[in-house]
């Protein structure tokens, strides 16, 4: 008797086990050469000096960020360089009753600089948030031992996040100011 209850338990629990899992499919991130870190850079080509540049990147803060004063952190116009810190908040795979709860709070840095015609954003120093400073890049390294195939899931999302984020970047740089006339 108690080998038959012990053989439904194990069965049952294999099966709950495998309904559970999920295979999500491997993402690959853009890692930094020397530094080995999470890095999205672009370089935003405008026929515009450094000033101009400086300010359009600092209107953009000020467009894209819900809490832009939040979000920066140093402005440098003599420099030519705007650092800010922002986070993504990630979700966990959708239950059985399609809900999703919170995984963390990814944080990040995004640096924007600027010279003559030139204009580059780079996120960086992507890790979640937690008691110490834990990076992300842990999520994909398939020999440590807190790897697991969700990670995927949940970098994919940052993935889209920060791809977003250099999008929008790169289109409102290109884009054209429009000088409003003061006419009464």
């Amino acid at each position: 008797m108690k080998r038959i209850f012990a053989t439904f338990l194990f069965v049952g629990l294999l099966i709950n086990l495998s309904a559970q899992k999920t295979d999500y499919p491997e993402i690959s991130l853009p890692l930094d050469a020397d530094s080995k870190l999470i890095t999205y850079s672009q370089v935003v080509e405008a026929q515009a000096n450094k000033d101009s540049l400086y300010a359009k990147s600092l209107a953009w803060f000020n467009a894209y960020f819900k809490n832009p004063t939040g979000v920066i952190r140093e402005k440098s116009p003599e420099n030519g360089q705007i650092m800010g810190k922002h986070q993504i908040k990630v979700l966990n795979p959708p239950d059985k009753k399609g809900i999703q709860t919170m995984k963390g709070i990814v944080q990040y840095t995004v640096k924007v600089s600027v010279k003559e015609n030139k204009t580059r954003i780079i996120l960086t120093d992507f890790n979640i948030r937690d008691n110490s400073y834990t990076p992300i890049e842990k999520w994909s390294d398939k020999s440590s031992v807190q790897f697991n195939n969700v990670n995927y899931y949940y970098l994919e999302q940052i993935d889209k996040e920060a791809k977003e984020l250099v999008k929008n970047f790169q289109e409102f740089m290109i884009k054209a100011t429009t000088v409003k006339k003061d006419e009464w």
